[in-house]
């Protein structure tokens, strides 16, 4: 009965999947899906068809998506019902009949339910899938027409065709034109025009040569007449800005004189309409160049030139822009008038040529500036400015993108040559203002943030000035990827599709990580390691002091709360971002085998860390003696502990030697510590004046404790002195050296005084023989003197032969 039942319920799903298919949205994805596989028939297919199969595939994706992870009501009450049944029985065991026909009476009633939800998922996949398809053709299309070679440039052959080609199309503008002037409305339109193109070319002109510079100079002077930091730095903001507005307004108003004129020439149209786009990049590549440079404000330069190779570099910039505008002209042009391929690569090659010698030439420049920024001091004002590595690697790609742009248009390949150097181009000036805004944030944040005055805040600024920069880059990547990305020729549905993928995540097991999750768990773990730094700041600074624990033990309250903070600020992170770690448990199983034998050590040390954080054998502070170094403990960190000895180095210790080793703390339950001044005085000298003199020094002595009583002890009667030993207890072992010297200063001053010297030992040196030796020596005719006289007159004989 059971089985029938089944059956039927089966029977009834398969009829409802196919109701639906017959309902809408799946009756459209089911037609969108079938032109995109037709059209993947036909490799040759028009891309313009290709994209825009591929924007409703990429539509109805989402939609299919969305609808996936939708659940309905009935969906989820029925997983709860299920849910509540209990866990199925594992093969081999049973349970009660009635639960067995209920749980599956309810996976049938959520086969159907879900039923939408599996057929979305169905098309989501087939949507994905040809989308994919429909991604490789295109790419395979783009990448042929790239490839696609055209007479070479060089042979005098193709020379007189292109001229004559040139010639032709003249020909057609000037009939064109004649024809508008037999056309008397059109002329009589023509000429009503003259007066407004007039206007707006005066206008442009009066803007761009007197309006601007007067402007601009004032802007400056009110500049240099403020004090507070932040009017100068809006100021400077507002005069860069202007240098920006003032060309782009003659620029436009010059599109608009010429759209005045009123030409109706159909072999031109293409052209007149892309002298917009030449020229906006004439004004952005005079701006970028003055951003960069900076001809007349050699301080704000972020690149290490002097005044004339800055010049030099802004006269570069402009004529890059003046390259950009021709290939837009040169595009629009062939887009005029059917040139021949081999035509085409002649008007191209000229232009090419023209703007691989301005990127060779930049690249020169940029070489110049490498190697003064690689002269210039570290700590002088510029050395924060563009660095010598990011220079050079500028330099390498800017000659590479220059040489393979002259050999492609030269064998022949138009496109392939203008893929070389155009995005190169673009990408230079990409990075150009991304260096601006780098450089101007960087400038912003140390004119408002840089004033510091504490110690403490001076040490916090320099912890967020070393993570700023890294934080800038970071974002400042992230914002101009896609442009560079657009630039090197990814196509805009590229972008959307990785933004796609960002969004909808990838599965890794059971896991899914996607951008909302990974920016959920960045989030909340800034969160709580910042709410962990706020507490360990508080108690550090207003709870810990007011009570009664040593320095030590606050350290080390403070520190392990912040290992369980951060552990915990881990822990909820992962939680809040619905990250499921339980399928790598056996990852996590063969990590510790890991741990076990590879970083034991580590693991030793980091144990070994929290020991002394507990117990505190050591405290910062403390004097000790391990390993054979000497010093005292600045530093207990989770692997390691840092000793400064007496000479100011720092010595980094292993946890683990603290713990197994044998460690010696002059400070650990007081800084009091015992002192012995040794002292040796001349035979004969008075013992009972010595040991007062003794007793009164350390009596004296303010850093002598009275308890335990200072001493004198009699140790030894030595080969030339009478030995003896101050024994006394300071109140701090950290200044027994200074406490030690002041002692020998006045006991010596003190026993000088009373007429107690301080020997030094003597030795008396008796040679046998003596007086005989003294004898010979005196005599004129003895042994020595006779040897003397020969030697004397073998070196005379010598002086006469030379």
């Amino acid at each position: 009965m059971l089985g029938w039942l089944n059956a039927g319920l089966v029977v009834a799903e398969e009829t409802e999947l196919k109701a639906l298919h017959q309902k809408e949205p799946y009756v459209s994805w089911d037609q969108t899906a079938s032109q995109a596989r037709n059209l993947l028939k036909f490799p040759s297919v028009d891309t313009a068809k290709l994209e825009q199969i591929r924007a409703t595939l990429a539509e109805q994706r989402a939609e299919a998506y969305q609808l996936s992870q939708d659940k309905s009501v009935d969906v989820r009450w029925l997983e709860a019902q299920i849910k509540s049944l209990g866990p199925e029985p594992q093969d081999g065991e049973s349970e009660p009949e009635v639960i067995a026909s209920r749980r599956a009476e309810l996976e049938n009633e959520l086969a159907t339910a879900s039923a939408p939800i599996f057929l979305a998922d169905a098309a989501y996949e087939r949507a994905n899938l040809l989308v994919g398809e429909v991604d490789k053709l295109i790419r395979r299309q783009l990448t042929e027409k790239l490839l696609d070679k055209s007479p070479t440039p060089l042979w005098p052959g193709h020379w007189g065709d292109a001229l004559r080609e040139l010639g032709q199309y003249g020909h057609q503008v000037r009939a064109e034109f004649q024809t508008i002037r037999q056309d008397a409305d059109k002329v009589q339109a023509m000429t009503a025009s003259i007066l407004p193109f007039a206007v707006l070319t005066v206008v442009a002109v009066l803007l761009m040569m007197l309006v601007q510079p007067w402007v601009i100079n004032r802007l400056d002077r009110y500049s240099h007449s403020l004090r507070r930091k932040s009017h100068i730095l809006a100021c400077d903001v507002f005069s860069t800005l202007l240098r920006l507005v003032f060309p782009l307004l003659s620029a436009l108003l010059l599109l608009a004189a010429i759209g005045q004129l009123k030409l109706p020439l159909p072999s031109a149209q293409l052209t007149i309409q892309s002298l917009a786009g030449a020229a906006l990049y004439l004004v952005v590549s005079h701006w970028l160049g003055f951003l960069i440079f900076r001809p007349q404000v050699p301080e704000q330069r972020i690149i290490h030139l002097d005044d004339a190779s800055a010049r030099e570099g802004i006269h570069i910039c402009q004529w890059l822009g003046v390259f950009l505008g021709l290939i837009i002209l040169l595009t629009a042009w062939k887009g005029d008038y059917a040139f021949s391929a081999a035509s085409s690569a002649f008007f191209t090659l000229p232009v090419i040529l023209f703007g691989s010698w301005l990127m060779w030439r930049l690249a020169q420049l940029l070489r110049k500036a490498a190697h003064r920024a690689d002269e210039t001091e570290p700590e002088s004002e510029q050395a924060s400015h563009v660095s010598r590595g990011v220079l050079n690697a500028l330099v390498w790609l800017m000659k590479a993108s220059s040489v393979l742009s002259v050999v492609f248009v030269c064998l022949g390949y138009d496109s392939l040559a203008r893929q070389a150097i155009i995005p190169m181009v673009m990408s230079i000036a990409l990075l150009a203002f991304a260096m601006v805004i780098y450089y101007g944030l960087l400038n912003f944040i140390s004119r408002i943030f840089g004033n510091t005055d504490s110690p403490a805040a001076a040490d916090d600024a320099g912890v967020s000035e070393s993570l700023l920069p890294i934080v800038l880059i970071v974002i400042i990547f992230l914002l101009f990827a896609p442009a560079l990305a657009l630039t090197w020729g990814a196509r805009v549905t590229d972008i959307a599709e990785v933004w796609r993928l960002l969004s909808d995540g990838i599965e890794l097991g059971d896991v899914r990580l996607s951008l909302d999750v990974i920016i959920t768990f960045l989030v909340v773990l800034f969160a709580g390691v910042l709410l962990t730094r706020w507490i360990q700041y508080v108690l550090r600074n207003s709870v810990l002091p007011k009570t009664k624990t040593d320095p030590g033990a606050r350290i080390a309250i403070v520190t392990g709360l912040g290992y369980v903070g951060y552990t915990l600020a881990m822990i909820i992170a992962v939680s809040a971002a619905g990250l499921n770690l339980s399928s790598l448990a056996v990852v996590a199983g063969a990590l510790s085998v890991g741990i076990g034998f590879g970083l034991q050590t580590i693991v030793s040390n980091f144990v070994s860390g929290i020991i002394l954080l507990i117990e505190r054998p050591v405290k910062e502070g403390d004097w000790i003696e391990v390993s054979g170094h000497s010093g005292f403990v600045r530093k207990i960190a989770v692997r390691s502990t840092r000793i400064e000895t007496f000479d100011l180095q720092d010595v980094v210790v292993p946890n683990s030697d603290l713990i197994a080793g044998i460690v010696k703390n002059m400070t650990l339950r007081s800084n009091h510590g015992r002192l012995v001044v040794p002292i040796g005085v001349a035979y004969g000298s008075d013992l009972n004046i010595v040991r007062q003199v003794l007793m009164d020094a350390a009596q004296k002595h303010a850093m002598i404790l009275s308890y335990p009583a200072p001493s004198v002890v009699f140790t030894n009667m030595g080969d030339s002195a009478l030995q003896f030993e101050l024994r006394c207890f300071v109140r701090d072992i950290k200044e027994f050296m200074i406490v030690k010297s002041d002692l020998l200063f006045d006991i010596y001053q003190t026993l000088t005084e009373q007429g107690v010297s301080i020997p030094f030992p003597q030795r008396d040196v008796s040679i046998k023989g003596l007086e005989s030796l003294v004898k010979a020596w005196g005599e004129p005719n003895g042994r020595f003197g006779a040897e003397s006289g020969k030697e004397g007159g073998k070196d005379g004989e010598k002086e006469d032969g030379e």
